[in-house]
């Protein structure tokens, strides 16, 4: 059985706008003067009248604390208050309205089990030294750069296993002389106002999308990030994806432990050859050429794309994106979120593909428009797809979860043991260096 709950509108075009456009949800149905969208098991009906109703509450479920605060950052200007724990009902939840006033709550229900009084107290001072400077840090780190960090910083740090809510982040930076954060984290003008001693912000990460520049610059505060030591073990998991499209292994996984294998079968999860195939780099930066070195074993012709022809020390040719997208049968993208990058593959560039081609995103989630992947992948336009990052991540289309030709992984490009602390001991030197006055290893701002 399923359900749609509808309610009456006095102008469809902007309500249908709102839900679609900036809600996302998918227009499922259009009968004219009735529209209903559609999100995950969520179906909503909008008939034109002249008169809107405007009762009830529509409620948005998330599965995680940390979806909550996405929406809030997502969602923020609609909003009639912040993210908060409400213990009576055991939910972490926002409010807003909806252009004509409808209410709508996004909300996550806690676990029976789940204990309400480390949500209130997630800070803890690591190692207490007034001789140090003060250092807020978003989330642990391995232990090698943690013990770098308490060795110069007195560490202030979200000792559990989520993401800081607005409100924690805003009241544990106060006292901060640097912040590490990691991309996860939205670091805006309202948490830099709280921070009046703050001096440098390190992203734990090479981007930084996630921090308002120009504000950090107007305040004068440094923003470091931390390129060049996870180049090679974000290629590595480039190529993992691009194996596991390929040759189907996640579906192939599944089928064997379900027990469905009863023999070798001719047709069984026929997959793509790589070898002699080409693979196409949108963005030969550091990590774009060593994703493409490592095709070099594999006999692929490379093709690729950037602002610029490069001198790289294999045999590769430069294109313009049209020819990238038709000749490609593999594409990965290896480019920086910007304003000029977003949805740079969108339906047009999508439609140009091979119907046998495999599109791998480890850069950004942004730069795909992922409901015109979703519908291609739908359609069969293209073979597959493997991404490590998302469009509103951590928040992940239902319908993109449910496809079984595309491999999705927890943003996990830098994940090894090593990687992980070579990041942070970069991350705990940018912010040692800006205060003591020295050249950081790598400042953005």
């Amino acid at each position: 059985m399923a359900g749609i709950i509808f309610f009456k509108t006095a102008d469809l075009k902007t309500i249908g706008d709102f839900y679609e456009h900036y809600l996302g949800m998918k227009l499922w149905l259009d009968q004219g003067k009735c529209r209903i969208y559609e999100h995950g098991n969520l179906r909503l009906g909008f008939c034109a009248a002249n008169q809107a109703d405007t009762n009830g509450t529509i409620t948005f479920y998330y599965s995680q604390m940390q979806d909550v605060d996405a929406a809030y950052d997502r969602f923020g200007d609609i909003a009639t208050d912040s993210p908060k724990l409400n213990p009576h009902f055991r939910i972490y939840h926002f409010w807003a309205k909806d252009p004509e006033g409808r209410n709508l709550e996004f909300q996550h229900f806690l676990a029976p089990d789940y204990d309400l009084t480390q949500t209130a107290k997630p800070l803890t001072i690591l190692n207490a030294d007034s001789a140090k400077p003060k250092l807020l840090l978003t989330m642990l780190l391995p232990d090698q750069a943690m013990q770098s960090l308490e060795q110069t910083f007195e560490v202030k740090a979200n000792t559990q296993d989520r993401q800081l809510m607005k409100s924690e982040l805003l009241a544990g930076i106060k006292d901060a002389q640097a912040l590490l954060c990691l991309l996860g984290d939205t670091i805006d003008a309202e948490v830099m106002d709280a921070a009046p001693k703050l001096k440098v912000i390190s992203n734990y990460a090479v981007g930084y999308n996630n921090i308002d520049l120009e504000a950090a610059k107007a305040r004068g505060i440094a923003v470091c990030n931390t390129p060049g030591v996870l180049t090679e073990s974000t290629a590595d998991l480039t190529w993992a994806l691009i194996m596991a499209t390929a040759r189907r292994v996640v579906e192939a996984d599944d089928f064997t432990r379900e027990g469905l294998f009863t023999g070798w079968k001719p047709q069984l999860f026929l997959g793509q050859d790589l070898h002699d195939h080409t693979l196409g780099i949108l963005g030969m930066g550091r990590i774009g050429q060593a994703v493409a070195r490592r095709a070099t074993g594999f006999g692929m012709k490379i093709l690729y794309s950037s602002r610029a022809p490069k001198d790289l020390p294999f045999e590769a040719e430069h294109v313009d994106l049209k020819r990238l997208l038709t000749e490609s049968d593999i594409l990965s993208l290896h480019l920086p979120l910007t304003p000029q990058t977003q949805h740079l593959i969108g339906r047009d560039e999508l439609s140009l593909m091979k119907a046998n081609a495999i599109l791998i995103n480890t850069a950004r989630g942004a730069i795909v428009d992922e409901t015109e992947l979703i519908r291609h992948l739908k359609e069969g336009r293209i073979f597959a797809a493997g991404f490590d990052v998302y469009e509103q991540e951590p928040l992940i289309p239902q319908e993109l979860l449910e496809l079984e030709n595309v491999v999705l992984l927890p943003h996990i490009g830098s994940a090894s043991i090593e990687t992980r602390n070579r990041m942070g001991l970069m991350a705990s030197e940018n912010a040692k260096a800006i205060l003591e006055g020295y050249s950081a290893p790598s400042r953005v701002v």
